[in-house]
């Protein structure tokens, strides 16, 4: 790793103390290795609970629950609520857990119910089991060496403490002049250090101070389900959820756009509108659109809505450098973050008008994203190849060698994570981007970039929920006529006001292209 970088973000957090509970900002490890917490990067600041052989640190702000029955051990790191027994309390969630076999079909089914950012670790026979919320939204990176293990919210931690060094590939990849397009995730399940390894959704790990075991606990199917009771479904999980989170915070706030996915969220929010708080902020021209729309539905509610003006200068900010490079370590230092997207974190850390920010991600799970982004094409094949991952993942105009190496890497992922269910599998895209997009970009941002300001919770990231919103026709997908029906159903007072706001850089042009870069690039032989 660049220890130039990393000294001088140490510079930064011991001359500047304010900063210190910023790095790693609700980040946790939890390891067997002897660890001094009093030194740099913890400055003795981050909680530490000690269980047997093994130590959990937690950052401010980030929560653990532990319970034990007999020689095993459930822990839950971030927060979770089940749905469907109304359930908001963490500790009663494990207890519930503990109470069925682990592993076997019951303990699965429990399993699946949680809605929440979590991870979920269990100890049991000299063995450490590592399990992901249902998008693994917060992300988990973990390791083991000399009989140690490791495991983080951050890759940079995991490399300060083990002194790694980036790997060759990784390298070359983020020197590679498009590849800050798209994000700044890297392919399959890779971190910038060889020995580390990204928890994939739907996946269980194994460590058992020997060996590392992968397997998969839940396979995306569709459901043999109408459309209507998808729609009373999912609108009743929705609806549970936001209730239970008005339960578990005192103040929540739903960040508003004049998008499908918010919308529908404060459909479902109704019997609840005066638990939460609505919000949006400016931060450039084009997100003036968006607080604009958000405005009009809510006030066509009566609720009353707040729009955040982001200041566009730096020097309006104190220690924007500063801030910026640790929101840089804590996303992994692969690129530079956007200098905008800096600039609102800085500002929403000094906001503590809510406790929690209420956002829709997850929900793009069930509407077709890259039939959407190739311009309608429901067809990709009947599997995933190496090539079509690739295509997927970056554009690739030039550097043939980088492509195939990139190749190598996605055929390692789909032989360990890509096993399909055997009856009504989904489309296999639909699946590499909930198992691989979502994770690998949304929980990058949220865990090391989003959390630097507040907690955030995402009443869409449940495995029953998205199970049965991939569940539905693709032609119901790309309409989204599925969260018109929720919403009719919720509230039907949100879509009369006609407003239907879409991602701006997503035009039809853009659409078009990228099918022909699809096309094309996915059938190159080389």
């Amino acid at each position: 790793m660049d220890k130039v970088k990393r000294q001088y973000v140490k510079t930064i957090v011991t001359e500047h103390p304010e900063l210190r509970e910023k790095l790693y900002a609700r980040g946790f490890l939890f390891t067997n290795s002897q660890i001094n917490e009093e030194k740099y990067p913890f400055y003795n600041q981050w909680e530490k609970i000690s269980i047997n052989e093994y130590t959990l640190l937690l950052a401010k702000g980030q929560k653990g629950f532990i319970e034990q029955k007999d020689n095993t051990i459930f822990i839950l790191i971030g927060h979770a609520y089940d749905p469907i027994s109304m359930c908001s309390k963490e500790n009663e969630i494990l207890i519930k857990l503990l109470s069925c076999e682990f592993l076997d079909n019951r303990f699965f089914d429990e399993f699946n119910k949680i809605t929440g950012i979590f991870t979920f670790i269990a100890i049991k026979d000299g063995s450490v089991y590592i399990l992901g919320d249902p998008t693994c939204m917060q992300t988990t990176f973990y390791t083991q060496t000399k009989g140690e293990i490791y495991v983080s919210t951050h890759t940079n931690m995991l490399g300060e403490l083990l002194d790694l060094k980036w790997d060759n590939y990784v390298k070359r990849l983020s020197k590679y002049r498009f590849f800050p397009l798209l994000g700044n995730a890297l392919p399959g399940d890779l971190t910038q250090f060889r020995e580390v390894k990204r928890l994939v959704p739907n996946h269980y790990v194994i460590l058992n101070h020997e060996k590392v075991v992968i397997k998969r606990f839940y396979w995306p199917n569709k459901l043999m389900v109408t459309e209507e009771e998808i729609v009373k479904n999912v609108s009743k999980l929705l609806k549970n959820n936001l209730c239970l989170i008005t339960e578990k915070w005192n103040k929540p706030a739903i960040s508003m756009t004049g998008g499908c996915d918010s919308k529908t969220t404060l459909a479902c929010a109704t019997g609840k509108y005066d638990c939460f708080s609505y919000f949006s902020y400016i931060s450039s021209e084009s997100e003036a659109v968006d607080a604009k729309a958000a405005r009009t539905i809510c006030e066509n509610l009566g609720l009353e809505h707040k729009t955040y003006v982001v200041q566009e200068k730096d020097s309006d900010y104190e220690n924007i450098e500063e801030i910026r490079m640790i929101l840089e370590w804590n996303t992994g230092d692969i690129i530079p973050i956007n200098k905008n997207d800096v600039r609102k974190r800085a500002f929403f850390a000094n906001i503590d008008e809510f406790d929690v920010e209420v956002k829709s991600w997850a929900s793009e799970i069930g509407r077709a994203y890259y039939s959407k982004r190739f311009n309608g094409r429901k067809k990709f094949g009947n599997k995933p190849t190496p090539r079509k991952c690739t295509t997927m993942y970056k554009f690739f105009l030039y550097n043939r060698k980088l492509v195939r190496d990139t190749d190598e890497v996605f055929k390692k992922y789909i032989n360990t994570y890509f096993e399909q269910a055997k009856k009504n599998p989904i489309e296999w895209q639909e699946q590499f981007f909930w198992e691989y997009r979502v994770p690998s970009w949304n929980g990058l941002v949220i865990t090391g970039e989003h959390r630097y300001s507040f907690d955030i919770t995402i009443p869409y990231n449940n495995r029953l929920l998205l199970g049965l919103l991939v569940s539905t026709p693709i032609e119901a997908r790309i309409n989204d006529s599925i969260y018109k029906k929720i919403r009719k159903g919720m509230n039907s007072s949100i879509d009369e006001t006609g407003i239907s706001i879409t991602n701006l850089k997503h035009t039809k042009k853009r659409e078009k292209l990228e099918n022909i870069y699809y096309m094309i690039h996915s059938k190159i032989p080389f």
